[in-house]
């Protein structure tokens, strides 16, 4: 068999560029083995992407000062700080900030919910279940002392102007868990590392105080006390002043696979390293929230992008009104000059007479119309529009509601269905806690892994309770964690009040559940006095089953409670694997709570010797049925 000639196969050549012809202070630095070495290469790569990615601080600076119209720092090494200063428009002219209206109404709304985390065992015995409530109470005591929900907040708002938040979590110098919410123009990844969205190396670039970063590093004290002072950015201005601070380089290296020894975490500065660790975790100490995840790439966008050339259209609109206001919408004076009247007669006074010849017109006052409807008609336009692409109502922005909307349940339907229209951003600001709850039982581990304990302060209703995370074990347990709001009632006190109020009405809740729920400060006492029984109770079982304390029941307890909710816990807990000891407790209280029920209960009268006995049969009392006794009587 004849085979035809084929063609020549041309070959594909792809030209890269050499390793080599990269700067050697912007090389692999944590494959650096010299201390000098480190400190240089880590620092020249966060300079070169600082260099390289003048166009995100520019449009960051853009998008804070469309929100705020303030500038927004941008560290030495760039001159984003003299764009950011240019005026386009005159400061005098009337405006309407339709990006800081949908920002601040967003964060409004979120700012009203409070997600906590919950920690859920999956097919688990009583150990595991104890330990998941145990680490319940160990993120809200960590959120409260953190302050996490009002950090949490200022996140959700740089999520929506700049496109994305961060907080970061680490030990802090009194070995607690400390969270920060931290700037998105300190941090830098390479745009080629994070196209896909999850970078290898990230960088932050930090002005600390050098006393107290100092403090923090006392074996990297000569280092840091030699370090050049360092300004927010290079305008002359920002030299006065009295702090004395230097810009801190922390670079992180993930590991290249799972369990693998190259990940690096380096703090230097340009005078020197001053911390270096292994980096074993595979995430950054950072939970971040997008407002718009981005196609490619890791920061997201926000609302100021995305209505960027809406607000400028916007402003220019309203610049042109207010020009054309002042220019043409004026009062002005027609007199025939052929006319003597005299021009000084034509002023502010009251009842001014003014003379003129009857042979000529009379003066008159004119104003002449300034704008055509329609630019105030393309106005309102944009402002609906730049509400609508963001699932703002502008009713909700303004405080009000439609019209004809009286009813306290069509206005929380009407509120639930604004609120549909974010439902993404919801869960991302849940999800954002979430990750925070991981982030924050990890560091804890480690500090109690080193120190050896790591104690917490929960707050409850009994006052304060230390949990201690080392007994809890909590990397050997297999936990499901998800999130849930604090009530899915509505977050208006008049709204929250109305629906308890309905739900006990209807019967689907007790009085007494509704008091809990309404949780107002004008019933927490009669809500503590009328739960006092039922949570007493709780704290004598909760008592058995965690620590294995006894305390016997009395008779001035509801019984008829207390018997059937120690039921419930023996055959909750002892399906669970609880201990036989803490099982006879239980079984014990139950014989108890049967005793004070006998002893409750009245005893029968027991007739005297010589008393008549009662006659077991009552007598008629209606005057309808004759005595019988009676007439019995009265016959002998």
């Amino acid at each position: 068999m004849k085979i035809k000639d084929q063609a020549p196969i041309k070959k594909i050549v792809m030209k890269t560029k050499a390793k080599s012809d990269l700067k050697p202070e912007i090389a692999e630095w944590w494959k650096a083995d010299d201390d000098m070495k480190l400190a240089g290469e880590l620092c020249g790569t966060a300079a070169y992407l600082k260099t390289t990615q003048t166009y995100r601080m520019r449009q960051l600076a853009v998008d804070v000062r469309l929100y705020c119209g303030l500038s927004v720092y941008s560290y030495a090494g760039s001159n984003v700080s003299r764009l950011d200063q240019t005026k386009t428009l005159p400061e005098d002219r009337p405006t309407f900030n339709l990006i800081q209206a949908c920002t601040d109404t967003i964060v409004s709304r979120f700012a009203q919910s409070r997600p906590q985390p919950k920690f859920l065992t999956d097919n688990a015995d009583y150990k595991q279940r104890h330990l998941s409530q145990q680490l319940n109470q160990f993120i809200v005591g960590e959120f409260y002392q953190t302050k996490a929900y009002d950090k949490g907040v200022q996140v959700l708002r740089d999520c929506c102007v700049m496109g994305t938040g961060a907080l970061k979590v680490y030990e802090d110098e009194s070995k607690k868990v400390a969270v920060d919410r931290v700037m998105i123009t300190d941090l830098f990844v390479d745009a080629n590392d994070a196209v896909n969205g999850e970078p290898t190396q990230m960088y932050q670039l930090k002005l600390m105080d050098r006393a107290k970063l100092m403090a923090q590093n006392p074996k990297s004290a000569k280092i840091i006390a030699g370090a050049d002072n360092a300004y927010p950015d290079n305008q002359p201005d920002t030299g006065r002043t009295t702090a004395d601070q230097v810009m801190v380089v922390e670079g992180w290296k993930l590991p290249s696979v799972p369990g693998a020894k190259d990940g690096r975490h380096t703090i230097a500065c340009v005078n020197g390293v001053i911390l270096d660790e292994p980096w074993e975790k595979d995430s950054f100490p950072f939970v971040f929230i997008r407002y718009s995840n981005p196609f490619l790439g890791f920061f997201g966008q926000g609302i100021a992008t995305r209505l960027f050339g809406t607000q400028l259209t916007l402003n220019r609109i309203l610049y042109t009104i207010a020009r054309a206001i002042t220019l043409v919408g004026v009062p002005r004076i027609f007199q025939d000059t052929r006319g003597k009247t005299p021009t000084s007669h034509h002023s502010n006074e009251v009842g001014v007479i003014i003379k003129y010849d009857g042979t000529y017109a009379k003066p008159s006052y004119e104003v002449a119309p300034c704008n055509a409807p329609e630019l105030y008609n393309e106005r309102d336009k944009l402002i609906q529009y730049g509400f609508q692409q963001e699932g703002v109502s502008q009713l909700q922005s303004s405080a009000l509601k439609p019209e004809g909307l009286d009813s306290g349940e069509a206005q929380r339907i009407y509120n639930d269905t604004a609120d549909a229209r974010r439902a993404e951003t919801e869960k991302k600001y849940d999800q954002l806690f979430i990750d925070l709850a991981y982030k924050i039982t990890d560091v804890a581990m480690d500090i109690a892994k080193r120190d050896g304990k790591y104690q917490t302060v929960y707050p409850n209703k009994d006052g304060t309770k230390e949990i201690d995370l080392p007994a809890m074990k909590f990397l050997q347990d297999p936990f499901v964690i998800q999130c849930f709001n604090e009530s899915s009632l509505p977050r208006d006190p008049a709204g929250r009040a109305q629906a308890i109020i309905e739900r006990v009405q209807s019967g689907m809740i007790t009085i007494k559940e509704g008091r809990r729920l309404l949780g107002n400060l004008d019933t927490e006492q009669m809500e503590r006095l009328s739960n006092a029984s039922e949570e007493r109770i709780f704290k004598y079982l909760d008592d058995i089953v965690e620590s294995g304390k006894y305390t016997p029941p009395d008779p001035f307890m509801d019984l008829v409670l207390a018997e059937q909710l120690v039921v419930q816990y023996y055959n909750l807990y002892v399906a669970a694997k609880l201990e036989e000891k803490k099982a006879q407790m239980l079984r014990d209280f139950f014989t108890q709570i049967q005793t004070l029920k006998m002893a409750a209960q009245p005893q029968p009268i027991q007739a005297q010797p010589g008393q008549p006995t009662a006659d077991p049969m009552p007598n008629a009392q209606s005057p309808l049925i004759p005595n019988t006794n009676a007439q019995q009587g009265a016959a002998a």
